[in-house]
């Protein structure tokens, strides 16, 4: 019996250097380096507008970084399925599924005799078990079956909308008598003395980009995540586990998403079976802004959370400068998204250019 082919490390796909230019000079190149530029005008732009007082306002200061916090983490597990070439469009539905089904349980276990403290553990372990079993099913049904991750995470899409309307009657559910749940979604943890403080949200998802970075970066399944994205037959034949990424990448995305889910209902006091819309296009585009490829391979938690930045940011200046903001927050976040993918193909095409050059010379 010919014995399996010797597992291989993939090299991590980064930015295209360019030989013998500085370490400095290659970043400036990378589309995280673009995004910060893009931030920088928006904030110098801003500065000389007659809203920016109410832009630096503590209030909207605040509110703009709890909104970054929680884009970003379900983004990031967004970043994930997109780096094997994979896509969740489930993500938004899940936020209000998870909220609701938080809300509903909590509030069920109290009326039955349970103390609240103990009711909202066990409804946070019951948000998350459910979230990690969608993501695992999702890998699953792809993986065995091939079924194109847009039609599996389409149909999960459509069943938890549903299913967050059916909870409670399409009613929100109030929250407000868990505290550690608005503590979650709302307060603020300061550095004793100095009177400076970082929301809850913030400070979670930071969390999670240094954990899932590490990985990426630093650890054999995030090597294959990679390799996966940009070759999947390939890491198959190299003895790479696909299997085993994919149940990674879809479970954390899923697991990551309950999590948002269960902050935002803290955010808002409620379970909401209406919240959560376009939360999934928000997610995509956060990735892709900050210069993930669709296709697969390429991208990065840091440029995730910047693009998530770039793009609320973008939303807060609407709201405050125009009449009518609502209506104009599909058309912003869809033309942010196809001109990022526009960029992202051009910067492909001329790496490609450029690589083809090098071995024809």
């Amino acid at each position: 019996m010919a014995s399996s082919p010797p597992e291989t490390q993939p090299p991590v796909p980064v930015s295209p250097k360019v030989a013998g230019q500085p370490r400095s000079g290659r970043w400036l190149a990378t589309p995280e380096a673009s995004v910060v530029l893009v931030i920088v005008v928006l904030l110098g732009y801003m500065a000389f507008t007659p809203q920016w007082k109410g832009f630096i306002s503590d209030f909207n200061r605040d509110s703009l970084l709890r909104t970054i916090s929680l884009q970003s983490t379900f983004a990031i597990g967004e970043l994930l399925v997109i780096l094997t070439g994979g896509i969740d469009l489930s993500l938004g539905s899940l936020v209000a599924f998870a909220g609701m089904l938080l809300g509903t349980t909590m509030n069920r276990m109290v009326d039955g005799g349970m103390p609240a403290g103990q009711a909202t553990l066990l409804a946070i372990l019951v948000v998350l078990a459910f979230s990690l079993a969608l993501g695992v099913v999702h890998a699953l049904l792809i993986h065995f079956l091939r079924l194109p991750p847009f039609v599996v995470t389409l149909a999960s899409m459509s069943i938890l909308r549903s299913g967050s309307l059916l909870l409670n009657n399409a009613v929100p559910v109030p929250i407000e008598r868990f505290p550690l749940i608005t503590f979650l979604g709302n307060q603020k943890l300061y550095i004793a003395g100095t009177g400076v403080g970082l929301p809850v949200p913030t400070l979670i998802m930071l969390a999670l980009a240094v954990a899932i970075t590490a990985i990426l970066l630093g650890t054999r399944v995030g090597r294959h995540v990679y390799s996966v994205g940009s070759n999947v037959e390939a890491s198959r034949l190299s003895g790479i586990n696909v299997l085993s990424v994919r149940l990674f990448v879809y479970g954390t995305c899923s697991l990551l998403g309950g999590l948002a889910g269960i902050l935002y209902a803290g955010y808002a006091g409620q379970g909401d079976p209406g919240g959560g819309v376009m939360f999934e296009l928000n997610a995509i585009s956060a990735a892709v802004i900050g210069g993930a490829l669709l296709t697969g391979g390429r991208g990065s938690v840091l440029g995730t959370v910047l693009g998530a930045v770039l793009l609320e940011m973008i939303l807060n200046i609407i709201n405050l400068t125009m009449a009518n903001p609502t209506f104009w927050r599909g058309m912003v976040v869809g033309g942010v998204l196809l001109a990022a993918v526009v960029l992202n193909q051009i910067r492909v095409l001329a790496t490609s250019g450029k690589a083809g050059r090098a071995r024809s010379g």
